[in-house]
């Protein structure tokens, strides 16, 4: 069970924050937020209010669908018995992963771009959002991620990142080097090679990456996965090297590790309804890990233990996403409940030949 408190980090966790290149000077009010567990601490890094979290589909480029409006906050675990760290984000109750092997992208003061393989999210913060504020942001995704600065691409692209048509323009600035990027490391770009038939919904792999991305972080505390679970790789220089050992002996997940659970539940539900067929040949090029750092990644039996939670909780979706309103149905828990929040079907924007932008909210 866990325990919460109103203390300072702890120890280790401290040490570790103050190593990052800007050391991050957490309010006390957010380091109160800290959940211990047995094998574990959880610690809320960053809060930010009114932000607003949007997916930028593959499929229709023109299409901005709003995910989330809310609260914006990052989180950290270490795992207790190794250099096991995982560091999610969320909006409202909608999270994604950060990996040093996945790239997030500035392209406006207070504005991102998120690239996981298969999905591209955007994430605007309001103009009430102080510079201190936006510069811790920067700060965290610049630690935990492969982290740019394209500020100026506001300027070039000559519309405010408080317009919606700004997205669709700075896409088309930045995403040739979302996708490098990606390459660089082994990724695939675009949709998914198993996105095909009843599993093509890019809202359903964000809603299933949701699911990863907090069944991995509360993972390891509670012991459900230990070390045996994971290979972890050091790609640092020699410890005598002053950028290893500012790095610390951290381990740092690589992508895969959410991305591998998405798509093996696609895979399985593709093959469940005799759509194999469908399936695309997968186009990954040979990339490495980024180098600097010790990463870590589940292996097999590590992701068997999460795909069987994921079942036998009842995680795993019993029917597609209804495209229309971007429902996922599930099992009932034991207790005849749902076991997680559905997420909001959103608000799509599509560009008019006048190259205006339009939007339509979908009913829920």
């Amino acid at each position: 069970m866990a325990s919460s408190s109103s203390r300072q980090p702890t120890s280790r966790m401290s040490s570790f924050l103050s190593r990052m290149p800007r050391p991050l000077n957490i309010p006390s009010g957010a380091a109160g937020r800290i959940q211990e567990y047995p094998m574990g601490t959880l610690m809320e890094v960053v809060r930010a209010e009114g932000a607003v979290l949007m997916l930028m589909e593959y499929e229709n480029t023109h299409i901005l669908r709003l995910l989330k409006r809310g609260n914006f906050v990052m989180k950290l675990m270490l795992h207790t018995i190794s250099t096991i760290i995982v560091a999610t984000c969320m909006v409202d109750n909608m999270h994604w992963p950060l990996a040093r092997d996945a790239p997030v992208v500035r392209v406006a003061s207070r504005s991102f771009l998120f690239a996981l393989p298969g999905l591209l999210y955007a994430l605007w913060f309001p103009p009430t959002s102080t510079e201190s504020t936006v510069t811790l942001l920067a700060d965290v995704f610049r630690q935990f991620s492969h982290y740019e600065d394209f500020k100026h691409v506001a300027t070039d692209v000559g519309v405010s990142e408080d317009q919606l048509s700004f997205w669709l323009k700075a896409r088309a600035q930045v995403q040739p080097i979302l996708h490098a990027r990606l390459q660089q490391y082994g990724h695939f770009i675009g949709l998914s090679p198993t996105a095909v038939g009843s599993q093509a919904s890019e809202l359903l792999r964000a809603v299933r990456m949701s699911d990863a991305a907090q069944l991995v972080m509360k993972a390891f505390p509670v012991g459900l996965l230990n070390p045996t679970h994971c290979d972890i790789h050091d790609l640092r220089p020699h410890i005598h090297n002053g950028r290893a050992a500012a790095n610390g002996p951290e381990s740092y997940p690589t992508i895969v590790v959410f991305t591998n659970i998405v798509e093996a539940l696609q895979f399985i539900w593709v093959i469940a309804t005799d759509q194999g067929h469908l399936l695309r040949a997968e186009n990954r090029p040979g990339g490495v890990h980024p180098v600097g750092f010790k990463v870590w990644c589940l292996n097999r039996s590590g992701l068997a233990c999460l795909l069987r939670v994921l079942i036998y909780a009842g995680e795993l979706p019993v029917r597609p996403a209804n495209h229309q309103t971007g429902i996922v149905e599930r099992r009932e828990n034991g207790n005849g409940t749902n076991p997680g929040p559905q997420p909001m079907a959103g608000i799509e924007m599509r560009q008019t030949e006048e190259g205006e932008a339009s939007t339509s909210e979908h009913n829920q």
